[in-house]
């Protein structure tokens, strides 16, 4: 005779059960699996800036000094009119052809008039993921809101992520306030002049500037050339902080530079208010002279010598202010990066 086995399913109690053990788990490994994602991007950013400051690099192999960073806010780069001092772009646009992006620089080339402000709007919207960190935002447009003197405006503008080290010294401005100084050049309205520029800058990366690595008094290893830049997350999306308001590849401006803090008389650390380095905060500041990033380990600095280092936003002040200033005398910076 045969023996009948009745199979019998699970219960509703049993897979609510077992639903409730594999959400339990997913909570679990979500923060796990975020963090490991967050990780990548950390990574992905830390590339980009090894790049970057690779391409600074080889552009004072070829040129003799660092990135320039044009003449002001309001220009664009200009593919007919070189590198350093005659160049009203800036640094981002000087380093394409030294980070695979020859392409983008020569938008506008042998051009003139409309013809020329028309293409370089396109040079103003074209996108470069080198220059965004994915943990903050996506390599994308973002709308546009300033324009420039010698290009017409796009409905979307490329950003960065990413500022040159203007040292301690703060330089502001639209630059030369007509399209006549094309003309002139280089007898222009400069504000401020080059010869207060010559005096009183001491970072990498400014208004005009030609700085090599004989400028670099403390060493190329102890210098920050480029790092991340701090951003209110309110205006990731929209274009409207005055420090994120403009195309990556205009001239000096802070959405493009940033500083760090100076010394008094007395070698007592300055600007420290308007300049300590801050992990991106809702709803504090707009306008920015700082740098920072999203990231909450810290953010990433690239050095003159094209090297990457992490720094901790509660870095000791003189030590920070002395790693953005390129004559202060300190030539010993490890301890910095521990």
């Amino acid at each position: 005779m045969k023996s009948c086995h009745l199979r019998r399913g699970f219960t509703l109690v049993e897979l609510l059960i077992v639903i409730a053990i594999i959400g339990i788990l997913v909570l679990l490994l979500l923060p796990a699996v975020q963090q490991a994602r967050e990780a990548g991007r950390r990574i992905v950013c830390k590339n980009n800036l090894h790049q970057i400051g690779m391409g600074c690099v080889q552009h004072h192999a070829t040129h003799g000094h660092y990135p320039s960073s044009g003449w002001g806010y309001k220009w664009t780069g200009d593919p007919d009119r070189g590198f350093g001092h005659s160049q009203p772009g800036g640094w981002a646009y000087n380093l394409l052809p030294y980070v695979e992006q020859g392409n983008v620089h020569q938008i506008g080339r042998g051009l003139t008039g409309s013809a020329q402000a028309n293409a370089l709007a396109e040079q103003k919207a074209a996108i470069i993921g080198l220059f965004h960190c994915p943990s903050r935002r996506s390599a994308k447009g973002y709308p546009a809101v300033e324009g420039s003197y010698n290009a017409a405006q796009p409905a979307s503008l490329a950003k960065t992520d990413y500022a040159a080290n203007g040292g301690s010294w703060r330089v502001l401005g639209t630059g030369p306030g007509s399209m006549n100084c094309l003309n002139t050049y280089p007898d222009c309205t400069w504000n401020p002049s080059d010869a207060d520029m010559g005096k009183y800058f001491n970072g990498i990366s400014s208004a005009r500037s030609e700085i090599n690595s004989a400028h670099v008094i403390d060493g190329t290893t102890c210098t920050i050339i480029v790092a991340e830049k701090y951003l209110n997350p309110n205006y990731y999306e929209n274009g409207r902080c005055c420090a994120d308001n403009n195309s990556v590849y205009q001239g000096n401006d802070w959405d493009t530079n940033r500083w760090v803090p100076g010394f008094n008389a007395d070698g007592q650390v300055t600007s420290w208010n308007q300049r300590f380095p801050k992990q991106d905060t809702p709803g504090f500041e707009n306008c920015t002279e700082r740098f920072g990033s999203v990231h909450a380990i810290g953010f990433h600095v690239a050095m003159c010598d094209g090297s990457v280092h992490k720094l901790n936003y509660s870095i000791d002040k003189e030590v920070y202010a002395r790693l953005g200033i390129r004559n202060d005398g300190m030539k010993d910076c490890e301890t910095a990066f521990k």
